[in-house]
């Protein structure tokens, strides 16, 4: 294996008489995040390639594990035969469990022993097998960036409804959402650290149009002087991002000392849902979720550097970040207090 992590977390050999039982196979580990290599998903991947020299890369490198789903129909075709050698092949020369043999008959294969532990489909549904695929797979190894599915962020907002309705709105709340992490992926580091500080620390009480919050406050917790944070929020307006500059909207008491300070109103609108009302609040629990278990500071810092693994509940491992030179763990005590579960 190559020192880089495979592309996929499993490869899925089988023969086209079992294509029913296996595209459930496959759909399933698809809707729980898996990297599962299935023909079908690879249509275009594999148009015009040399499928020999590709399907042996599969089945030999590119997989953490392999599926063989035994059969008499898989013993007698000449490309499940090029996969199981290539699968094989890996197993020999890694001598791990690589190879995860699911049967549909007693049929015996070439270099397969007996002795290998196998599991039995006559009694095991498409929907089971998925399930033992992903213990087998362990916890979910999410890389930095937007994930595949974002539920921990339907459920900080509470979607409701019936099947057909929350699964509009889980879409139409997911594109929103990655819409906001495209426009953070336009940014500079600066820019990224002054919108996710207005979101983070900012007051939640004029949402769903907006977020506001202290400039003297967002400068403290930035380190920017005043004008270069200004700069840095104009420039942003280009990605769908307003921000207005106002008068405070709390009056201070009498004699009481202040600061010249203004008060900031960040909002956004998504060109991929226009006619949503509420961006603001979904880009606002889109940043809360994905700085979930740091404390504020550091979940700024998460954020900043685009990694929104955390809008998912298959990402709950550890997770350590770099800033000004230090190493910091998530876990923080002072995580977003919001409904996550």
């Amino acid at each position: 294996m190559d020192s880089q992590e495979p592309k996929y977390d499993v490869a899925l050999s089988f023969a086209g008489e079992q294509r029913a039982y296996v595209d459930a196979v496959a759909s399933s580990l698809k809707e729980a995040s898996v990297k599962v290599f299935y023909d079908d998903y690879e249509k275009v991947e594999l148009w015009g390639k040399d499928l020999y020299a590709h399907l042996d890369w599969v089945y030999r490198k590119a997989s953490r594990y392999c599926v063989i789903f035994v059969s008499a129909d898989y013993a007698k075709k000449v490309w499940t035969n090029h996969e199981r050698r290539s699968a094989q092949g890996r197993a020999i020369q890694e001598n791990s469990e690589y190879l995860l043999p699911a049967r549909f008959d007693e049929t015996d294969l070439p270099g397969l022993p007996p002795t290998v532990g196998y599991l039995d489909l006559a009694s095991l549904g498409p929907a089971e097998l998925a399930a033992n695929i992903r213990e087998k797979l362990g916890p979910p190894r999410l890389e930095p960036g937007f994930p595949p599915k974002t539920d921990r962020l339907w459920s900080a907002l509470s979607i409701k409804g019936d099947k057909s309705a929350k699964k509009q709105e889980r879409k139409e709340t997911q594109r929103v959402a990655r819409s906001f992490y495209g426009a953070m992926q336009r940014m500079n580091m600066e820019e990224r650290r002054a919108i996710a500080g207005i979101l983070a620390f900012g007051c939640v009480g004029e949402l769903p149009q907006g977020v506001h919050l202290s400039l003297s406050f967002l400068c403290r917790v930035t380190k920017m002087p005043q004008a270069e944070l200004l700069d840095h929020l104009r420039a942003v307006r280009s990605l769908n991002l307003k921000v207005v500059v106002r008068d405070p909207i709390h009056r201070p008491d009498e004699g009481e000392l202040q600061s010249d300070d203004r008060d900031l109103l960040l909002s956004f609108w998504s060109p991929d849902a226009p006619q949503r009302r509420d961006a603001t609040k979904i880009a606002y629990y889109a940043v809360q979720c994905a700085s979930h278990h740091f404390c504020v500071d550091h979940g700024v810092e998460v954020v900043a550097r685009l990694d929104f693994r955390r809008l998912s509940k298959a990402f709950s491992g550890p997770l350590v970040i770099e800033a000004d030179g230090h190493e910091i763990e998530d876990g923080g005590s002072n995580s977003p207090n919001i409904d996550l579960r």
